[in-house]
């Protein structure tokens, strides 16, 4: 609503975890710091805790970008599971089969060992995430304590990262649970950020949203300080407000009678009771933020839960189904009030994707599929594992969570995991984005459908191939040099003409360029050139990569 009277390019103070607008203050670099740590100390646990909206997603979000090749690992979002259920998902996450309907804790239990006693002869690591930690159980938390026993003479078999409020520090102070409070081998809590923070944090966001000038005053910057207590997430809803209330007042700038306006609104009038009962200003004041945080935090969860879409459905114009034989013979149904359409569940759903085929359980069809679009002949069951196999091609394999905002800025083809109530889990090639719709492939069946009718099926799972530059390992930040960096100072000079002497030193200059680029293309903008850095870039420097979307320039088309 305000951003053409500001001039901001995006909205700058939004609830939601925008990667763009991503900003790293020292002591959430201490937190991904000891995460990391954690993740490569080789066995106990490692605690993260921190109020709601100080920023652990965003820790999360840093940390999975910056995971190795030789990581495996199984992230639960939702802990409030039984001992069974934590078994099974965790199967889930790591790709282990198990027979349906399994309720046996030792047949998990061994299964799991033999998968990290592979993982481990092979020199991988396997990590268990739990967010939202302090929602476990205390029975379930002693399972989780018992999968450490699970090691060699030289090391734990799997490494746990426990992420929660602080009542997860409450929960772990339990007696029966002093056996794994003793195994915590780092913690750390988030604390809000400092008033200096605050200022850096707000003007960070501004600049980010296409603002350079001055625009609110130090003094309404002190004001949603003490207002919000350094969180971040109370800070954005706060100065949000702040910016509708300037905009309705055709005021230019923030002063903190505007933002003081804003926090009435929000937080409510503590402010007035401040100045006339001081006494019991802070109980109304903690009483508000209370309620708020937990509002709050039920909506934030509930979009989080609710499945992403990048479009909303269209009124579809044709009233028939067109099923048609394409040049490559793989089928086609075009989604115009197709069957696809007139399903009532997802199981439907599911089945007219596969039709009379196999299902694709182990996702080796479907690496067949994306091996093909990238020009390389794969045979499942013989080829091998589809991540070393495509180590003999100089592509790497990328897998993880993702919404289908990110999947589209990533712009690879990708084969995604979709799974029902009944169906289980099976795979399939997202191909193409075909304007509105998506242009799938199951096995030898070619789908276009639009991404809603996929949410109920698929929760974010996804696995892409992609192209290193000569010499990358895991990552490449300032100080580095060699072929790496000489690849990035080219990409560098390809994309926007800036010539960077040396080109083989990772300087200042390749870092503020690194952040800019990854501002503008919704990664973490940490300057450090990680693979979903490089994946983008390629979008840009490499002509004859498969992507999702073409976006061939006008002229490129015309020459074609």
């Amino acid at each position: 609503m305000y951003n053409d009277f500001f001039g901001f390019k995006k909205t700058p103070f939004t609830i939601a975890p925008d990667p763009r607008f991503l900003y790293m203050s020292e002591r959430h670099r201490d937190a991904l710091a000891h995460l990391l740590y954690g993740i490569s100390n080789g066995g106990g646990f490692v605690m993260l805790t921190g109020e709601v909206g100080t920023g652990k997603t965003t820790v999360c979000r840093c940390l999975l970008e910056q995971l190795s090749s030789n990581v495996r690992l199984a992230y639960i979002l939702n802990p409030k599971l039984d001992a069974i259920e934590l078994m099974a998902t965790m199967c889930d996450e790591l790709g282990i089969e198990y027979e349906p309907g399994e309720k046996s804790l030792k047949a998990f239990t061994d299964l799991l060992r033999d998968r990290l006693l592979e993982n481990h002869e092979q020199g991988l690591n396997t990590v268990l995430m739990i967010d939202e930690a302090q929602n476990l159980s205390v029975e379930v938390m002693e399972q989780i304590r018992l999968l450490t026993n699970l090691e060699t003479n030289e090391r734990k078999l799997l490494q746990i990262i426990l992420i929660g409020q602080p009542e997860l520090q409450e929960l772990l102070a339990k007696k029966e649970l002093r056996q794994l409070a003793q195994r915590i081998t780092a913690r750390y809590h988030l604390k809000p950020l400092s008033l200096k923070e605050t200022a850096s944090y707000i003007e960070h966001r501004l600049r980010v949203a296409g603002i350079q000038r001055p625009l609110i005053k130090s003094s309404a910057i002190k004001q949603i300080y003490q207002s919000s207590g350094g969180v971040p997430r109370l800070i954005n809803i706060i100065t949000d407000r702040a910016l509708l209330g300037a905009f309705v007042e055709r005021r230019n700038t923030i002063n903190d009678t505007v933002v003081k306006k804003a926090v009435n609104e929000v937080l409510g009038n503590y402010e007035e009771k401040k100045s006339s009962r001081a006494g019991n200003s802070r109980w109304w004041f903690a009483a508000a933020s209370v309620v708020f945080v937990i509002l709050l935090s039920y909506i934030v969860v509930k979009q989080a839960l609710k499945p992403a879409d990048f479009v909303e459905e269209k009124e579809l114009s044709q009233n028939t189904e067109s099923k048609t034989q394409s040049s490559s013979g793989v089928d086609t149904i075009s989604e115009m009030r197709s069957p696809l359409v007139r399903a009532t569940t997802n199981d439907e759903v599911a089945e007219q994707f596969w039709q009379e085929q196999s299902w694709d359980r182990t996702g080796f069809v479907s690496a067949r599929n994306l091996f093909a679009l990238w020009g390389v002949s794969y045979y499942p069951y013989q080829s091998g594992e589809p991540c070393d196999y495509a180590l003999n091609y100089n592509l790497n394999c990328d897998s993880g969570r993702a919404d289908w905002a990110y999947i589209k800025q990533l712009n690879r083809p990708v084969n995604l995991k979709f799974s029902t109530e009944t169906s289980g889990h099976f795979w399939g090639t997202l191909k193409e984005i075909d304007g509105d719709y998506l242009v799938l492939q199951f096995a030898d069946n070619e789908v276009r459908v639009l991404p809603r009718r996929l949410n109920p099926l698929w929760q974010g799972e996804y696995q892409l191939f992609w192209k290193a530059p000569d010499g990358f390992n895991e990552h490449a930040k300032k100080g580095d040099s060699g072929a790496t960096v000489r690849w990035l100072t080219d990409a560098i000079y390809s994309i926007d003409q800036v010539d960077i002497s040396p080109a083989d030193y990772f300087s200042q200059k390749v870092e503020d360029w690194l952040i800019l680029f990854q501002m503008e293309n919704g990664l973490v903008s940490d300057g450090i050139l990680g693979k979903h850095s490089v994946i983008m870039i390629n979008n840009h420097v490499i002509a004859n990569i498969p992507k999702l979307v073409n976006d061939l320039s006008v002229a490129q088309r015309g020459a074609q």
